[in-house]
């Protein structure tokens, strides 16, 4: 279950080009072919002195000193963060709908293409081509000439441009939100000092997470060019993007977190927090979506790759998704279903009934041991000598039982966990240790358990997404007939098991929320049984069953330790140099 999957061993391609300069393009339009010059980056143009006449640098250092003069005006919280919120909408609303129209009917393209020659507008041509350089073959800078370029590659320009001015004002209105809400102790403690060297170093790593992702991507997809034209270049998955799933958007938005502590203000935190899920709206709505249109046929060749491997009869079986995962695919028709519906229902009745926590805690240890112990010994027999098979006509039928059976366990420690939690649940106990009787910190641990739990939720839902059915009930334990083929894609790119090292963070989560160090407890042994099951079951089969196809570790631990190894050989490199000078 690890990493392994039939139906799902399917790398997804990402958009990220690096930096190209003159690659063969292709519009999207009408497929005409041209020539796409390399472009300067945002910083760039802001400090290059041939730029500084130009109207974007202009109208760039105008909104960024309008908005950051807003500080000084005796106004309203209130009034910081609309303006922060208006910038946020601009973004997420205006960009997004362009992009959107510009995905589906080419609208960007098409509203330039009509407004380009006429009169009125040459002005600004004329001020943008001034205050935009482009490179050349070599890298060299050379002058902006539309005439010379196709409609495609000049609106996306002028994309660009509008780009830039609503990026400016979401990242300055965020920072003067931040300067009018910062809230400086009195006096420092150990907690304030813990939230400023945290708060630093979140924002420190988003700013590398955003300059290392532009250094994969480089400016074409950066600025969404594939919305305009394509361009024939390799894709590439590298850096941080081998770290993380969509680093510009998850990671590289830690910079509202590490301000938030920073400014120690909950109100900087729940606008961060709310503007971060729309940036993540953005994401499913626009982006995902033109992902899938543009690169999706890729991903759908290889699936008739992988499909054409299985036999006929495991292929259909495999290929079906009816099964109920938890409660989901629920059918009153299915003795199993209904039967897992009338356990829940008995465990409710005994969870209203009787009021000790004891007795619940040891009712969810049983289902808990029974999850380990009784499976990983199930599994553990049918990896050896075929134990649960041998009892059915043939492995489709022994799978199937062994189906039910495992999601009506899975179910029920969640569900016991859960039952636990509210006979645990306090509301503002006294013996809270950080800042006791602090209802505003008391909200903030709720806030903080719900992020929990809605992470616990993306990441069981991107487990599933890559393992398919086959993969979550450890198919490959019991048909053996199935390809050898494994998954490093979806979430699996990043992690080796992140069914093990994040699909319990929601258990935290609700121990947050109920305010008890019982439920903590329970939640971390419960997460060591789930490490305990990964390494004496999971591991010893896959190093058995797919000898020499495993990778030592995920995306991210292989980046972190490219990362310091490169650090190390610089140090080194210096402190040789260093003593050679001394000798």
């Amino acid at each position: 279950k690890a990493t392994v999957s039939v139906l799902n061993c399917l790398g997804t391609p990402s958009p990220t080009m690096g930096v190209v300069k003159n690659a063969d393009a292709k519009s999207l339009v009408n497929g005409d072919r041209f020539k796409c010059p390399g472009t300067t980056s945002f910083a760039e143009e802001l400090t290059n002195m041939k730029t500084l006449s130009g109207l974007p640098t202009q109208v760039y250092v105008a909104s960024f000193t309008l908005i950051a003069l807003t500080m000084c005006l005796p106004l309203p919280g209130w009034f910081y963060v609309l303006q922060f919120f208006f910038w946020r909408a601009m973004y997420d609303g205006g960009i997004g709908l362009m992009l959107h129209a510009q995905s589906t009917r080419f609208w960007f393209s098409n509203l330039f293409r009509k407004i380009k020659d006429e009169p009125q507008y040459q002005w600004v041509w004329k001020r943008i081509e001034s205050g935009t350089l482009l490179l050349d073959e070599d890298g060299k800078e050379k002058e902006y000439k539309m005439a010379d370029l196709p409609t495609e590659f000049n609106a996306w320009m002028v994309f660009r441009f509008l780009v830039n001015i609503i990026l400016a004002g979401d990242m300055v209105s965020h920072f003067v939100l931040v300067a009018v809400y910062l809230e400086v102790p009195e006096q420092m403690d150990w907690l304030h000092i813990v939230f400023y060297i945290v708060g630093v170093a979140l924002t420190l790593f988003a700013a590398w997470s955003k300059a290392d992702a532009h250094r994969v991507i480089g400016n074409f997809a950066w600025y969404w060019g594939d919305f305009f034209f394509l361009l024939d270049v390799n894709l590439t998955f590298d850096g941080i993007f081998q770290m993380f799933p969509h680093p510009m958007y998850t990671v590289g938005y830690s910079f509202y977190y590490g301000l938030s502590l920073i400014s120690q203000s909950y109100t900087v935190l729940y606008c961060s927090v709310l503007a971060h899920i729309l940036q993540m709206v953005f994401l499913v709505l626009v982006e995902n979506p033109h992902i899938e249109k543009i690169y999706g046929q890729m991903t759908e060749d290889k699936e008739k790759d992988v499909k054409t491997q299985l036999t006929e009869k495991t292929a259909e079986f495999v290929a079906s998704r009816k099964d109920m995962i938890l409660l989901f695919n629920l059918s009153p028709f299915r003795a199993a279903d209904v039967a897992t519906v009338l356990v829940i229902a008995y465990s409710t009745v005994i969870a209203c009934i009787i009021p000790s926590w004891e007795l619940h805690c040891a009712h969810y240890a049983l289902w808990r041991l029974l999850h380990t112990v009784g499976f990983g010994y199930i599994l553990k027999r049918q990896a050896t000598d075929n134990f649960w098979v041998k009892a059915f006509p043939d492995a489709f039928q022994g799978f199937n039982s062994w189906k039910k059976i495992y999601n009506l366990s899975l179910l029920m420690n969640h569900y016991l966990f859960l039952v636990l939690a509210v006979h645990c649940y306090r509301f503002m106990p006294d013996n809270t240790i950080i800042m006791a009787g602090d209802y505003p910190f008391y909200c903030f641990k709720i806030f903080l358990g719900m992020v929990l739990i809605a992470l616990n939720f993306y990441v069981s839902s991107a487990c599933y997404e890559t393992l398919g059915d086959f993969g979550w009930f450890y198919g490959d334990f019991f048909i053996r007939d199935a390809p050898k083929c494994l998954s490093y894609s979806g979430i699996y790119r990043y992690l080796n098991n992140p069914e093990v090292s994040l699909a319990y963070c929601g258990y935290y989560g609700v121990a947050l929320i109920a305010s008890s160090y019982r439920v903590g407890v329970v939640a971390a042994l419960a997460h060591a049984s789930a490490v305990v099951f990964c390494k004496l079951v999971e591991e010893p089969f896959m190093n058995n069953e797919y000898s020499g196809k495993l990778r030592p570790c995920g995306g991210l631990e292989q980046e972190m330790t490219k990362k310091v190894e490169q650090v190390k050989a610089k140090v080194n490199g210096k402190v040789n140099g260093i003593k050679a000078k001394g000798e």
